[in-house]
């Protein structure tokens, strides 16, 4: 089959998976196998080749993630359980009061958003923006525009959670440096689009003669109300939240220090299969700490979590079939050497393309995961660095949130907006954060002098 043929191919490809998600509503993982089988008949190829591509992308995708997302959702499961999400939230707008509530928000978002997964963590978190909004008579919109961005970079830019960690495996990319670029890159990007544009819809939107007579510990009391009598405190939620980034990052940095066997050995265990030691160790060190401020048993607890990620298992897996035929059939060498012929930076055309995916399927974690499957076979052609095109994948992720995406009906419906008032804040305040975690990518790279841009 020529290479116009294939990049044809390709294309009806890609029409077919967005035509089934979006016009017909169909599941994101069963589409992707759909799409994948009737990619391969297009391109004539034999039964047995294509099924058995089909299932060995499959399982090679469940081998690199899916205990990692697993082990990752059980954290998440247990800080919540505990009431340690709750105390971490608290505290931060004990610390910074309710006049720098956006600060306390976009920071606790930040934070909560890297083990718990962002639906969930903005439920938990939300009555807390209309709480504040209530006792300061400001306007919510910019205490949820602070709380989802900061929600969202994590989400979106920060391992362990599954987007990235796709990203992250489908690329090759270093996991340790991974997590180390991605918080230079989103930390800035959550202050603007979170902070100081939250703050700005706050002045702009808010009564202020009317909310300056509210003082910071009657907005406080009534989020205690709330509270569990018995909790954990705030720095035992930050302490394992952090502790499996500190455990990677400790196991990519080490073997530069020292080639001790019993270190490396360590490093090794810490690191291997996108971090499961790391991240095993962490939900047992969460469960010992947290446990006697947890009613239910291991197994109820643990099973809640998984349960919760069920879909996202599928969609990871059948991203990985999907991406399997696309490297079977030779499109990402095609692709590849066009992009090379044109001289059109990889990382590019990884976040246009990521942006459009996330637009038009709103799924942040599908448009990643997907966008990742085509971009992967392209990479050895072109030689783009992967964490500078992981990264850049990630960021389109933050893009542009419209009605398609089932957080933009959260926020509008929990806090209730309007769509323009919705428009306003969640669209916009991701926007500015894409743009400037982009811009901080392209200076990084400059700066630390990695290939591919």
């Amino acid at each position: 089959m020529s290479e116009t043929m294939i990049i044809v191919v390709f294309f009806i490809s890609l029409g077919i998976l967005l035509f089934g998600i979006m016009k017909l509503k169909m599941d994101s993982g069963v589409m992707m196998l759909i799409t994948s089988l009737i990619t391969g008949i297009i391109l004539m190829m034999p039964a047995k080749v294509l099924v058995g591509t089909v299932a060995k992308g499959f399982g090679n995708m469940m081998a690199a993630l899916g205990i990692v997302v697993g082990l990752g959702s059980i954290l998440g499961g247990i800080l919540s359980e505990s009431g340690a999400t709750d105390q971490l939230a608290l505290a931060m707008l004990r610390k910074f009061g309710s006049k720098n509530a956006n600060v306390a928000l976009n920071a606790t978002g930040y934070l909560i958003s890297i083990p718990v997964f962002m639906g969930p963590a903005y439920i938990i978190l939300n009555p807390i923006c209309t709480t504040l909004a209530r006792h300061t008579k400001k306007s919510v919109m910019g205490y949820t525009t602070a709380l989802v961005v900061g929600l969202m970079c994590t989400h979106c830019l920060v391992i362990p959670t599954p987007g990235p960690l796709a990203v992250s495996g489908s690329l090759g990319a270093n996991v340790g440096l991974f997590i180390l670029y991605s918080l230079v890159v989103s930390a800035p990007a959550s202050i603007c689009g979170g902070i100081l544009y939250g703050n700005y819809l706050t002045k702009r939107f808010s009564d202020n003669a009317e909310s300056d007579s509210v003082t910071d510990d009657e907005s406080i009391r009534e989020i205690e109300k709330n509270q569990k009598a018995v909790h954990p405190s705030a720095l035992d939620a930050v302490f394992l939240i952090l502790l499996p980034i500190i455990l990677i990052l400790f196991a990519t940095l080490a073997p530069y220090i020292t080639k001790e066997p019993f270190v490396m050995n360590i490093c090794i265990f810490l690191s291997a299969a996108n971090g499961v030691g790391a991240l095993l160790l962490s939900d047992l060190i969460a469960w010992m700490m947290l446990s006697k401020y947890i009613e239910k048993s291991p197994s109820k607890v643990f099973g809640s979590s998984l349960n919760d990620v069920g879909d996202i298992f599928f969609i990871l897996a059948a991203s990985g079939s999907y991406g399997a035929i696309i490297s079977a059939s030779g499109i990402g060498k095609v692709l590849g050497s066009m992009i090379s012929a044109a001289h059109i930076p990889l990382f590019l055309m990884a976040f246009v393309m990521s942006v459009l995916l996330k637009a038009a399927l709103g799924s942040s974690a599908t448009a990643l995961v997907t966008t990742a499957s085509l971009i992967a076979p392209m990479m050895s052609t072109t030689g783009g660095n992967p964490i500078i095109v992981g990264l850049a994948i990630c960021l389109g992720g933050l893009g542009i949130c419209l009605p398609t995406d089932g957080a933009f009906w959260e926020v509008k419906e929990f806090n209730g907006l309007t769509m323009k008032e919705t428009f306003i804040a969640h669209t916009g305040g991701n926007l500015i954060a894409c743009i400037v975690g982009f811009i901080m990518l392209c200076v990084l790279s400059r700066l630390i002098f990695l290939p591919g841009i």
